[in-house]
């Protein structure tokens, strides 16, 4: 759930906040091959926003965020084991949103738009009954871009000169994110956040 404090917009005319945020991310990756045995991995994510706001109904909000995509197996074989895979993004989304009211005390809002990422790194991590036996750099497996498109709703709180805002969105990759081309990887992450504009 994205939480933001946010400047209440002007009643006419442009005008810009910026804002910080963190929350998690839930994501699973879809391989080509998945067997069906993976696990979603949630992870943390932060980033900074502007919020433009166009009029009072319709705003325009490019991001930069630190996103890990990935996902895991575990198990029971003797030893408890775990695999995981993760990719670190410098993730930019630009939304359009759309608020559904003008005012009041909650103001819903619908947004998407089209996202980018570019690959910082990447790992693989085993462990068995809790000791890391491998921890490696895989950045060669991936591209170093993926792109994407964002989906979401939420509501606004105002509250005085600042307006509280809540959502969650949806990152559907459309992309392939592996390099090797024998594998189609695309990344999808359900994503919530909290943080404050001003």
């Amino acid at each position: 759930m994205l939480v933001a404090f946010v400047p209440k917009p002007a009643v006419a005319g442009a005008k810009i906040n910026f804002g910080l945020k963190a929350g998690m991310s839930m994501s699973n990756v879809k391989w080509s091959d998945d067997d069906g045995e993976e696990k979603a991995l949630w992870k943390p994510t932060f980033g900074i926003f502007a919020q433009i706001d166009i009029n009072e109904t319709l705003a325009i909000q490019p991001e930069l965020n630190y996103l890990t995509m990935g996902e895991m197996w575990e198990g029971v074989n003797g030893v408890t084991w775990k695999e995981v895979y993760t990719q670190n993004y410098l993730w930019i989304p630009v939304l359009i949103k759309a608020r559904l009211t003008k005012e009041g005390s909650v103001v819903p809002n619908v947004f998407a738009g089209p996202a980018a990422g570019i690959l910082l790194s990447a790992r693989y991590i085993y462990t068995e009954d809790g000791t890391e036996l491998d921890n490696e750099s895989v950045k060669e497996w991936y591209k170093s871009v993926d792109f994407g498109a964002v989906f979401g709703v939420g509501v606004e709180f105002p509250m005085s000169s600042f307006r509280f805002i809540a959502d969650i969105r949806y990152y559907l990759g459309l992309a392939q994110a592996s390099d090797y081309p024998e594998h189609t990887l695309k990344n999808n992450a359900l994503i919530f956040a909290i943080g404050a504009a001003f």
